[in-house]
């Protein structure tokens, strides 16, 4: 063999399989379609590439339809939101690891904020024993008009005595929810805390 021929063949080897002499087939209708170049019948369906010893050497998949490029976007939706709870997760650990130094630190971390909250709640409770006692003012002045001829003022005074009393029992009612709120809070914070640190004593005690 030449110098010139043993060259050429391994050009000819070295070339992308892509680029050499291939055939391509697919099953459309019932039938196996082949061509040297993507056979017509194979226009929108999967269809595979074979090179010059029938090898296949590589699938095309079929292109895909509206209905699955719709569930396709919506997967891949679904991955990157997964991703970026993850990631926020991640932060949000490194945020609690780093905000204690240990258990103990955490715990008055969290008596203190219970703490404040309570205040505020014995606040609005205290505003609202003192609208109740001023509602029972106005319901003895009002004693004076039993038959009749109430002065709009008093009644004004009635009026918005009443609806005092009513949204500060709601805002002691959402207070208390948010005690009871940070309450769960705070023990699911300690649970991550203790699972975080398991590997460091010192941040345990």
């Amino acid at each position: 063999m030449s110098f010139w021929l043993r060259t050429g063949l391994l050009l000819i080897a070295a070339l992308p399989l892509s680029a050499q002499a291939s055939t391509f087939c697919c099953e459309a209708n019932g039938k196996t379609y082949c061509d040297d170049g993507v056979p017509p019948a194979c226009n929108g369906k999967a269809y595979r590439q074979l090179n010059q010893s029938g090898v296949v050497i590589r699938h095309y998949a079929a292109p895909l339809t509206p209905e699955q490029k719709i569930q396709k976007e919506a997967e891949l939706a679904r991955q990157r939101e997964e991703e970026e709870k993850r990631a926020e997760q991640e932060r949000q650990d490194r945020k609690l690891v780093g905000s204690y130094a240990n258990l103990s630190d955490m715990d008055i971390g969290h008596e203190r904020q219970l703490s404040d909250m309570k205040k505020g709640l014995q606040q609005m409770e205290k505003r609202l024993a003192e609208t109740e006692k001023q509602k029972q003012k106005l319901a003895n002045e009002a004693e004076f008009y039993k038959k009749g001829n109430m002065p709009d003022a008093l009644k004004a005074q009635i009026e918005r005595n009443a609806q005092d009393i009513e949204a500060q029992k709601k805002a002691i009612a959402t207070r208390g929810q948010e005690i009871a709120g940070a309450r769960l809070r705070f023990e699911e914070e300690k649970q991550r805390y203790i699972r975080l640190t398991a590997g460091n004593p010192d941040r345990l005690r």
